[in-house]
């Protein structure tokens, strides 16, 4: 098999990245470009729902969960047991409406929740 021609490696390469060959662009930027790529919200919207997670499901749920990320409008929450997912399933709709009015539209439009650690029993499920 012969090696492939400087044409063929050029059309095999990977696209041009955010400031590489062109414009410069800042650190953040950059970020947020890539971000925006794999379907991530905003840092700000992320830094803002974990800031306000007390508020958006109270501090009992909040003590037992976390955010983990948002992407695609998917907000993704971690709990300690399978037992603190539940009442988070039952906010959904309020905290897609909450998440709204503190983000805007579209930002969240639903709740996955996930158990970190499957094997842990909470003491005091809700």
């Amino acid at each position: 098999m012969s090696p492939p021609r400087r044409n063929d490696r050029r059309r095999l390469s990977r696209p041009r990245l955010p400031g590489e060959m062109g414009e410069a662009v800042s650190v953040g930027e950059a970020v947020a470009m890539i971000g925006e790529s794999l379907g991530l919200a905003e840092p700000r919207a992320f830094v803002a729902v974990t800031e306000a997670w007390i508020e958006l499901v109270g501090e009992t749920i909040a003590g037992h969960s976390r955010v983990r990320t948002i992407r695609n409008g998917l907000l993704e929450v971690a709990v300690d047991s399978p037992a603190w997912s539940t009442p988070l399933r039952y906010l959904e709709a309020d905290l897609v409406e909450r998440a709204s009015q503190l983000l805007g539209p579209g930002v969240v439009t639903a709740i996955r929740v996930l158990v970190e650690a499957p094997g842990a029993a909470s003491a005091d499920p809700p």
